[in-house]
């Protein structure tokens, strides 16, 4: 078989959109432009705030996500990646109006986790009030031999959401000095309660906390997924 076509669901946000999509092509070895992966992308920033949706102060996203999938869908997709956390919050509904897969961005994460960070059993998580409340991370966490520490209320309302939703987050003006400088606050503060790695599990959140910006790991979603998108469209076991 050829190589399949990957569908991104992106707009949430859009700048996340543009990471997946650069990672994907920056992971993929080529020596010419034909060598590179099809990559469809329905960057739909119109997609309700899923944070709101979660805590019901807001519209549900999945009319939306539906929409969206069935447009990269009947355009020749033949998976789909989503550069957005808390939407996975309505990945099972999402996959059951669609007949194309979706690859889960949580459970490749874990996947990793598990195979490449042996003996890290304390991870640090940074992600969206929502993310948090929907136990996204927990649920995939649960019963596995890792344990996740969350920032305290305050320190998640002041700084996580601050420096994503703020009127200088990374949702408003993209990453700035400002973002960055609360992420990195909250980071110290989870490696100080124990973590050993910080997983970014917003995916606004690497584009201001890297690699080597603390002293222990970053784990990067985004950059999994993207590695993920690239074996299945390769057809290659992950």
């Amino acid at each position: 078989m050829g190589e399949k076509i990957i569908g991104i669901l992106g707009g949430m946000g859009p700048e996340a959109t543009i990471d997946l999509f650069k990672k994907i092509v920056m992971g993929t070895k080529v020596k010419r432009d034909q060598d590179h992966l099809r990559i469809l992308i329905d960057n739909n920033p119109k997609v309700p705030d899923r944070t709101l949706a979660i805590e019901r102060k807001g519209p549900s996203p999945l009319p939306h996500l539906v929409r969206s999938a069935r447009i990269l869908e009947n355009a020749g997709a033949d998976f789909i990646v989503i550069p957005c956390v808390t939407a996975h919050y309505y990945y099972v509904p999402l996959q059951r109006r669609i007949k194309i897969p979706i690859l889960h961005l949580v459970e490749e994460t874990t996947k990793y986790i598990q195979a490449r960070l042996k003996g890290i059993v304390r991870i640090g998580l940074i992600a969206t009030t929502g993310t948090i409340r929907a136990g996204l991370f927990q649920n995939a966490f649960a019963g596995k031999a890792m344990k996740l520490i969350l920032p305290a209320s305050e320190i998640q309302r002041r700084w996580v959401m601050e420096a994503i939703y703020g009127k200088e987050g990374i949702k408003v003006i993209g990453p700035s000095s400002r973002s960055k400088r609360l992420i990195l606050k909250v980071a110290e503060n989870l490696i100080e309660r124990g973590a050993q790695a910080i997983l970014a599990g917003c995916t606004e959140v690497p584009l201001v906390l890297r690699e080597g910006d603390v002293p222990v790991p970053v784990i990067d979603p985004i950059a999994i997924l993207g590695h993920a998108a690239i074996q299945q469209a390769r057809g290659k076991k992950r």
